[in-house]
């Protein structure tokens, strides 16, 4: 069974809906950015660890090399999901610019 990361922009649709319990994970940014995610029962909050840094530049310095950077928040919710082999629920297509320099990261890009 894959475990899911949920990105801001589901989490918001998912409040706007009336989900109340959602199993699954998303990151202390995403809660940042969107505090009513902490009205999901069941989410598990995440927080980077050093190893996530270090994919983080590993990331960034691909995508800069192909010229596509994204913000430095969301190649880090990108790291989380590829050290954890988590995927990554999201509506931003600019997080297949990350699929296309690490082909670990796993994405549902949702319409």
């Amino acid at each position: 069974m894959e475990e899911n990361l949920y990105d801001t922009s589901v989490l918001i649709e998912m409040v706007r809906k009336g989900v109340t319990h959602s199993k699954g994970y998303t990151t202390i940014f995403n809660v940042l950015e969107f505090l009513k995610t902490l009205e999901i029962a069941g989410l598990r909050v995440l927080y980077p660890v050093q190893r996530d840094y270090d994919e983080a530049v590993r990331i960034s310095a691909k995508l800069l090399n192909i010229g596509k950077p994204i913000p430095a928040v969301d190649i880090l919710i990108a790291a989380i999901c590829v050290n954890r082999k988590l995927s990554l629920n999201t509506k931003d297509e600019h997080f297949l610019n990350v699929k296309s320099v690490n082909e670990e990261f796993r994405l549902n890009l949702l319409k």
